[in-house]
């Protein structure tokens, strides 16, 4: 659906030039759900806006259903705009406009039928749970209700493709995971493509299929959301992850085991899915006469799938302990040894 290919945009500021986002390539999938993350200044509003050609790339390719933007004439670009619809952080509601004059802005400019445009207006209104804030101004709205019309807004046109520039970030919690909610339905409701750009890992546990990870401008990772959960590759990704999921072992402990002189290991067991639920640490006691004392443990839901993590300390002949790895890595486990208890 969306390719992105060596892609770099670069500003001038001040007689200097700033590559804002520098050899980036995605292939985002129709249908899915794909985030990009990074902390302030690393590049992802500029790339989300490069996908609509808000911000026209400085060099690469940025291909929608196949068609590269960049070879678009001006009535054509703005064609291909209509499919890709756009919600932004701070709403960009037209202040002096009604809600529903709002959500209708956009097929007024298409010139659709005025009865078109009731019937998709109240219809879209309704879809976002605010048909009784039709004539309501959006002083009148909550943050959340405002994005509510926004992302009504942004569908009117039917668009294929939703994209998401940090549309969560102005609103509270609870606010934020009903809007996420709402995301979700509308992806699996009407199979739209959703990129959004967050530096929330919450967002990106919540609804995405699969993440980028920005830093500086350049992705330095990117995969489904599970696998950077398990196995992150960068100091970045550790540190979002440890946001919603630290399974790292406090460093007081950390002296204290390395004290002790029972032969043992500290290990970090993932659990994925059905695993969770599992007898699996009682079975390294039963069948390999293993003392497993769990350290730190957490779990949390990854859009559908629930993901676990466990610290233990497992004591044990050495034999005995590499059996009892195996066993857990054969059960489909993840483990990791962290470090040898003499």
């Amino acid at each position: 659906m969306i390719q992105i290919e060596h892609v770099y945009k670069t500003y001038e500021q001040e007689g200097r030039k700033v590559e804002a986002v520098k050899d980036a390539n995605l292939h985002v999938q129709k249908g899915e759900i794909f985030g990009v993350i990074g902390y302030s200044g690393a590049g992802k509003s500029s790339l989300i806006r490069c996908i609509n050609f808000l911000e026209r790339p400085t060099s690469g390719s940025i291909r929608i259903k196949g068609v590269d933007l960049a070879t678009l004439n001006d009535p054509a670009l703005r064609a291909a705009r209509r499919n890709i619809g756009m919600i932004f952080q701070n709403f960009n509601l037209l202040t002096s406009s009604t809600v529903y004059q709002n959500v209708a802005a956009p097929l007024q400019l298409a010139k659709a039928p005025k009865a078109q445009i009731d019937s998709k207006v109240m219809s879209l209104l309704e879809l976002v749970g605010l048909k009784d804030k039709a004539q309501a101004y959006p002083s009148q709205l909550s943050g959340g209700q405002k994005q509510r019309v926004a992302i009504a807004r942004a569908l009117a046109n039917d668009p294929e493709i939703l994209l998401c520039d940090e549309a969560t970030s102005a609103l509270d919690p609870q606010t934020t995971d009903s809007i996420l909610d709402l995301l979700l339905d509308i992806n699996r409701k009407y199979n739209i493509t959703i990129v959004l750009i967050t530096h929330e890992m919450h967002v990106i546990k919540k609804i995405c299929d699969r993440v980028a990870v920005m830093e500086n401008g350049i992705i330095v990772e990117q995969g489904t959301v599970l696998d950077l959960f398990s196995n992150p590759q960068t100091a970045t990704t550790k540190n979002f992850i440890k946001n919603v999921f630290d399974a790292d072992l406090p460093p007081v402990l950390q002296s204290k085991f390395k004290e002790e002189q029972a032969p043992g290991h500290i290990i970090r067991v993932y659990f994925i899915g059905d695993s969770v639920t599992e007898p699996v640490i009682a079975e390294l006691t039963e069948r390999f006469s293993l003392k497993p004392s769990i350290l730190y443990g957490n779990i949390t839901q990854i859009k559908d799938t629930i993901f676990g993590g466990l610290l233990l300390k497992i004591l044990g002949e050495p034999e005995a302990i590499h059996e009892g790895i195996a066993f857990l890595q054969s059960q489909g486990l993840k483990v990791e040894v962290l470090d040898y208890v003499k």
